[in-house]
């Protein structure tokens, strides 16, 4: 069965006197100890009943019918361990220790899961079918040591004749409303099994709605060591990027806070166990024995706390990492083109340092994938499997230019106006305190506000399927809004906020090896955009004839 326990605890401290024989004990140590047994039956006769009593007392008769089974030391030592935690579990209960006690009992209920598991997969594959047969009492135990990941995740996936992984599993973190998973399923047609995390209530209800499997959680506040994740292939983390454009304040490049980001990385590489150490056999110096709450609590000095959550790209990579180093093979990392380098390059330096053996990193603009409008992103990813990636994710002619007017149907010579009608500025010609341009070529960076953008001269209102359209989603894209009214911002900002999927296809091509991924995006583009297209040229001499600031055509 393998290790029926969900992790290892050290035993505890009575262990070496239980194991000396009574008669070389003096008289002092005898009494001590009646006195330790005769407190703990008064405490276990006062917690009689206790839940979290109750589940220890069960996972130790468990532990205990294991070691009859499978004599020997580590199995013997398992069982002393979860017999102690019963007296201990019981003198939390008595003396009020209710945080002890909830430890206790989640130790307990995880290893009683692990050997669930266990037995489980000594019957043969875990499918489906045998996930349905479950008794409600073992499934909500699974269910509890899975959350918020689904059970089958606890198990090993299928593998084909050559054991590789047939159905790979992806984590996607900071999930958004789908565009790194629309780039793997729509765009590329990749089979993956895929589940994403995030915070954005609106942005879930999105996702979901377009059929991926959308967890609505706090990464920060989940366990990157959790039994599901053991036999994840990738994954892939967006995390939010306003603390580091430029046209936000800022904050993430202050030096202060890349020193504060840069230190909890190399605490988090201490806490994983990957701190390089000359006098180790692994090369390695123990785990510091931090928890992840620890390792991240001095983000909370940060002044823009999204800023710290660039600590995550090393957080769960390496926690999943040291706790299971099976089947975790790529990480990929979408942020700012404005990332500071120094936090790009620490990132690199663990990942490397655990293992992975390459890191790279590009910045790329969604216009030159197909896009209708310019998003420019730094994307970063590190390879841990034995082959070099090697599909090259430049395009080897130049996609079709989209422009803006075509895109939400507006005829050629149409301006835009980002901030509303507003008084025109006799000197300039154009709008006080507004900006417009061209909607004859690909749209700026989508951006919360987009919502607002109109037709100069007729004062139409762009909708939600054209925003979705100019950052890369198909027309019929669920967009979807938690809360009251229709969540029109909300919505454009989940857009603002999404990875182009044509990118995401470029950079999953390279990290899966997808040879065919360019000819896969170009019919991608035909399909979501169904209009002629200019050829980049005529698009280049209409520009020659524009004015820079404006937009303004001024041929006449």
């Amino acid at each position: 069965m393998g290790d029926p326990r969900s992790s290892g605890t050290p035993a505890g401290g009575l262990l070496s006197l239980l194991r000396t024989p009574l008669a070389t004990l003096g008289a002092d140590a005898l009494e001590d100890i009646a006195l330790h047994e005769a407190e703990e039956a008064a405490a276990l006769v006062a917690a009689a009943g206790h839940p979290a009593l109750v589940e220890c007392q069960t996972t130790a008769a468990l532990l205990t019918e294991y070691a009859a089974l499978n004599p020997g030391r580590q199995a013997d030592d398992w069982k002393f361990d979860a017999v102690e935690r019963v007296a201990e579990c019981a003198r939390a209960i008595v003396e009020g220790g209710e945080a002890r006690a909830e430890k206790c009992y989640r130790e307990a209920r995880g290893e009683r899961a692990a050997i669930a598991c266990g037995r489980l997969e000594e019957q043969g594959r875990v499918t489906a079918d045998t996930l349905a047969a479950l008794d409600d009492e073992t499934r909500r135990l699974l269910e509890w040591y899975a959350a918020p990941f689904p059970i089958q995740w606890l198990f090993e996936p299928e593998r084909d004749t050559f054991g590789r992984i047939i159905r790979k599993r992806v984590v996607v973190l900071f999930h958004g409303p789908g565009g790194l998973s629309a780039g793997l399923r729509d765009v590329l047609g990749a089979d993956v099994d895929i589940i994403g995390i995030d915070l954005d209530g609106g942005a879930v209800a999105t996702a979901v709605a377009a059929g991926f499997r959308c967890i609505h959680a706090d990464i920060t506040v989940l366990n990157p060591e959790n039994p599901a994740l053991q036999w994840v292939s990738g994954i892939a983390l967006t995390p939010p990027c306003q603390a580091y454009t430029p046209g936000g304040l800022g904050k993430g490049r202050y030096a202060g806070a890349i020193s504060l980001i840069l230190s909890v990385i190399y605490a988090a590489t201490a806490a994983a166990g990957y701190l390089p150490w000359d006098g180790s056999e692994t090369g390695f110096a123990p785990r510091s024995g931090m928890t992840w709450d620890e390792v991240r609590e001095p983000l909370a000095e940060l002044e823009d706390p999204r800023a710290g959550l660039m600590a995550e790209v090393v957080i769960w990579p390496l926690a999943m990492l040291a706790r299971w180093n099976e089947s975790l093979e790529w990480v990929a990392v979408e942020q700012s083109s404005a990332l500071p380098a120094q936090i790009e390059q620490a990132l690199f330096e663990q990942l490397t340092g655990a293992g992975w053996h390459t890191a790279e990193a590009w910045t790329l603009d969604a216009v030159t994938y197909g896009a209708a409008s310019h998003r420019k992103r730094r994307f970063m990813a590190a390879y841990r499997g034995e082959a070099k990636p090697f599909v090259d994710l430049t395009p080897a002619a130049p996609f079709p230019t989209t422009t803006f007017a075509e895109v939400v149907g507006w005829p050629v010579g149409r301006t835009i106006l980002t901030r509303g009608n507003r008084p025109v500025d006799p000197e300039t010609g154009r709008a006080k305190g507004g900006n417009s341009r061209s909607a004859d070529r690909p749209s700026t960076c989508v951006t919360a506000t987009i919502y607002g953008w109109t037709d100069s001269e007729t004062g139409e209102r762009i909708t939600q399927a054209d925003i979705g359209r100019l950052v890369g989603f198909a027309a019929d894209y669920p967009w979807r809004h938690v809360g009251r009214g229709e969540g029109v911002r909300n919505k454009a900002q989940q857009a603002a906020d999404a990875v182009c999927p044509m990118v995401a296809a470029a950079v999953f091509g390279r990290i899966l090896a997808i040879t065919d991924w360019e000819e896969r995006t170009r019919a991608y583009v035909h399909r979501i955009y169904a209009i002629p297209t200019i050829p980049r040229q005529r698009v280049e001499q209409m520009l020659l004839f524009a004015d820079d600031a404006s937009g303004q055509s001024q041929a006449a």
